[in-house]
């Protein structure tokens, strides 16, 4: 069995057992939780998909049953999960949780608090709150990658492919959104040291390969030649804008990039149709979420023993290219690395430390 398709039959298991009634896990701090709850934006994406490849690999490993809940990017769904499962009383619970956007992330860890529970949280903190000064005592540690480096390290690479001149156009992700912010940034300063690389347009893609499709198609109406790259903040978007360029006999002539490193993102980096993606472990952001939750809510880690820069941190990544992606194409993730046993050794071995003032 292909390692996608281990990974979609672990995601349909956990979310047909999340599908369920609503239980809360009734165990406290210094027991072993049985149960670890996920918090995802999609299950339909390979990103979302290796990330429950993840945690459930660190359930499996210590007996414990993973809960997966699906919101379609929608805050108030998970508002109203997580309220389902403190409500049914979960005091000592573990969780590792998707905030949809920053505007619900104090929340998130405030009712995680008041229920007596455990919190790590994936990808949205807001600039002004960190988990040492806000619900400290339930909010564990937020984990995410440095998108300031991968807009900048894909905008370069766009520079060198146009030649360093000509016109692109850039796919955002959604408002209001960490990783969104970060890329642009990243991108911005690339722009700065390629002068000769202006920016034709941006247009909001909410992360969807349709939405990616439908605007770059626009684009090519309206711009014609001058459309020299496009700058897609995730692989998503990316491959909709790919299906528009095949669409006209354009693919592999108008350099993409993106950011994810998904399986078909780096096929068509290999095909030459794309031309990099920042490639993210998204199978050890999964991991190191549910087993830091996990290590807190069984009382083998303190919550008050942590530094600033083990709550608040960035995991790490590698631009895919031509060069490189063979070997990443080759690559499987050894399923004994992602045991709760192999990562509580360190659970920071592949932190790129603190994410910096500023890029939220």
């Amino acid at each position: 069995m292909t390692l996608l398709k281990r990974i979609s039959a672990a995601v349909a298991a956990a979310v047909a057992i999340a599908i369920g009634p609503l239980a809360g896990d009734s165990a406290v701090a210094q027991e072993k939780p049985k149960t670890i709850y996920l918090a995802v934006g999609t299950t339909s994406s390979e990103y979302w998909q290796e990330v429950i490849w993840g945690a459930q690999e660190v359930a499996s490993s210590v007996g414990a049953k993973l809960e997966v809940y699906e919101s379609g990017f929608d805050g108030q769904k998970h508002m109203q999960q997580l309220g389902a499962i403190l409500a049914a009383g979960c005091e000592g619970c573990a969780f590792a949780w998707f905030p949809d956007s920053t505007a619900f992330t104090k929340a998130f860890v405030e009712r995680a608090e008041a229920g007596g529970a455990f919190m790590t949280t994936m990808w949205n903190r807001p600039e002004e709150i960190h988990p040492w000064d806000t619900a400290p005592d339930a909010w564990i540690a937020n984990i995410s990658f440095d998108g300031v480096d991968s807009g900048y390290q894909n905008g370069m690479a766009l520079c060198k492919a146009i030649g360093g001149k000509g016109g692109i156009a850039v796919l955002k992700g959604t408002p209001d959104n960490p990783p969104s912010k970060q890329r642009e940034i990243g991108l911005m300063k690339a722009v700065s040291e390629c002068p000769g690389m202006t920016i034709l347009d941006t247009q909001i893609g909410n992360w969807g390969q349709t939405e990616g499709q439908n605007i770059t198609r626009t684009w090519i109406a309206r711009y014609g030649e001058q459309l020299k790259g496009i700058f897609a903040q995730n692989d998503g978007m990316a491959l909709g804008a790919v299906a528009a360029l095949r669409e006209k006999g354009l693919a592999g002539k108008v350099p993409v990039t993106g950011s994810d490193g998904s399986s078909d993102v780096l096929k068509l980096i290999k095909s030459g149709e794309m031309l990099s993606s920042m490639r993210i472990s998204s199978q050890l952001h999964g991991a190191v979420a549910a087993a830091l939750a996990y290590a807190v809510a069984s009382g083998e880690l303190r919550i008050g023993d942590l530094e600033q820069v083990q709550r608040d941190f960035y995991l790490e990544q590698t631009l895919a290219s031509k060069d490189n992606v063979d070997a990443m194409l080759s690559a499987q993730p050894n399923p004994a690395d992602f045991s709760y046993d192999a990562l509580k050794k360190n659970f920071w071995a592949r932190s790129k430390g603190q994410i910096p003032v500023g890029v939220n």
